[in-house]
């Protein structure tokens, strides 16, 4: 009898657990569809070299996502920034989500490689933010940027690629 009682206690603690890690990931309560992205990037700690490039680049651009309700469990507004990075999501509820990046295709024609970490917040079904921190390591060298985001879903349908 106190087998039995014994495996019900670990069961249901087990169970709890589960049920409580898969409570902390709730998909973003966005609307699916054709969403306008800013994204404004600031560098630091670049050589001299990488300054003047940078300076040359255009610091703010702006995207279209295509946002289905599948991506509202990853990083919704991935798709069309060109970045190309394997996401997994650390948390996420119906209006923030963390992040973090790897394999981003940003810095590897310089022998650079991209970690991101960041968080996307809803103000809303249709308006968004996003804070992204990334370093670039490669060539004994490191570089910081901070990207910032801000989204606006635009339409229910997506253009045809």
């Amino acid at each position: 009898m106190r087998k039995i009682l014994l495996v019900v206690v670990v069961c249901s603690a087990v169970a709890v657990v589960f049920a409580a890690a898969a409570g902390q990931f709730q998909p973003l309560n966005a609307k699916p569809g054709l969403w306008r992205m800013t994204k404004a990037i600031t560098w630091t700690d670049l050589p001299p070299q990488m300054a003047a490039m940078m300076k040359a680049a255009p610091q703010t651009t702006t995207y279209n996502s295509c946002v289905t309700t599948k991506d509202l469990n990853t990083n919704p507004w991935a798709n069309g920034s060109g970045d190309d990075c394997t996401w997994t999501v650390l948390n996420s509820t119906s209006t923030d989500m963390e992040v973090q990046a790897v394999g981003c295709d940003f810095g590897k024609n310089s022998g650079m490689t991209a970690e991101v970490h960041g968080k996307i917040h809803l103000l809303d079904a249709e308006n968004g933010t996003g804070s992204m921190t990334v370093t670039l390591t490669g060539n004994g060298q490191t570089m910081h940027g901070v990207a910032t985001y801000t989204g606006k879903w635009s339409s229910a349908s997506c253009p045809a690629h």
